[in-house]
């Protein structure tokens, strides 16, 4: 009987052993991810003023960037140029001697221990949202949203109840009451959309993700409100009324000049929104049907910065407006 309870005792021991090295292997363990995840945030903190500086600079060579333009294009801003990555100049002009300001890098910039890359992009090469006239949104809406022409009405007011300051519904439209009873409720924005994917909040939009698929590909919320025709895609060019595929392809490839690629030399950017007369000539249509949505110069511009220490990355976005070559603000800066 004493055997018995002796190794009885020695197998309970044994088991108690047993759960001891576990939990310490388990704390071991855990120490060992805490130690690491201590050691990458002070990693990180260390060389956050780092990025951030090299982010802000990637912000001040785009502001430096879009103040200059070529003699002759003062006017007018195009793919070709410095700013939006092309060569700088077309035609005879790309022979020139080019400014020192035409080879400043724009990719893996190096600066104190890291490097940054920055990528601009205008916002007047789509439509905005919030001061496209009624009859265009009405417009798209029938031709390209797919949608029962009964129910373009529910659309176009409720859009226009989301931007306006009041709580009073339209016919058709939708305020913060129909919204509480969403789930999760919230109320009517009242003001103009930041961002475009805020339609996704919109009566009508939330439900038809095809039509919305077509407002946030072709619509931006930040914009001086016309397109330029410049940087449009065709795409965006032939939703205009009168537009078809065919012709706003022919006005880009217009542009893309004899080899067809845009952001070339041989590029031929329009000069005046009256230009693609030119193109439409053939056709037997008048530019000035489409000179209210048109323009040839970008004031609103998006900087993308790349920001590398190391192997490290970070991105941070930047929203430029331009109101003089002198006067280019910030209108907003932050990290991804």
């Amino acid at each position: 009987m004493t055997l018995r309870l002796a190794k009885r005792d020695r197998g309970i021991a044994l088991i108690i052993v047993m759960i001891i090295v576990a939990a310490l292997a388990v704390i071991v363990t855990g120490f060992a991810f805490s130690m690491r995840v201590e050691n990458k945030l002070a990693y990180n903190t260390r060389f956050n003023p780092d990025m951030d500086w090299l982010g802000r600079s990637g912000v001040e060579l785009a502001r430096y960037l879009l103040s200059k333009r070529a003699p002759g294009e003062e006017q007018m801003d195009a793919l070709h140029q410095k700013w939006a990555g092309g060569p700088g100049r077309t035609g005879m002009d790309a022979m020139a001697e080019p400014e020192p300001w035409e080879q400043l890098p724009m990719t893996d910039v190096k600066l104190g221990s890291g490097s940054f890359s920055i990528k601009i992009t205008d916002m007047e090469r789509k439509l905005n949202i919030n001061s496209a006239p009624e009859p265009l949104i009405r417009y798209i809406i029938e031709m390209n949203g797919g949608v029962d022409v009964t129910d373009v009405d529910l659309f176009i007011d409720s859009l226009r109840d989301w931007i306006d300051p009041d709580d009073n519904p339209r016919l058709n439209g939708a305020e913060s009451d129909d919204y509480l009873s969403e789930f999760p409720p919230y109320y009517s924005k009242n003001g103009p959309l930041d961002h475009i994917t805020e339609l996704k909040l919109v009566q009508g939009f939330k439900d038809e993700p095809g039509l919305y698929s077509v407002f946030a590909n072709h619509f931006t919320a930040i914009s001086g409100g016309l397109i330029n025709v410049n940087t449009a895609s065709a795409p965006v060019l032939g939703l205009l009324p009168g537009m078809t595929p065919e012709i706003a392809g022919d006005i880009v490839m217009y542009r893309a000049g004899l080899d067809g690629a845009i952001g070339t030399p041989d590029d031929m950017p329009y000069r005046s929104p009256n230009q693609i007369g030119e193109v439409l000539a053939p056709f037997g249509m008048d530019p000035s049907a489409f000179q209210q949505f048109l323009a040839t110069e970008s004031a609103t511009f998006e900087v993308e910065v790349t920001a590398k220490i190391g192997s490290d990355t970070r991105k941070y976005i930047s929203l430029l407006r331009r109101l003089s070559p002198q006067d280019i603000r910030i209108l907003y800066f932050h990290s991804e």
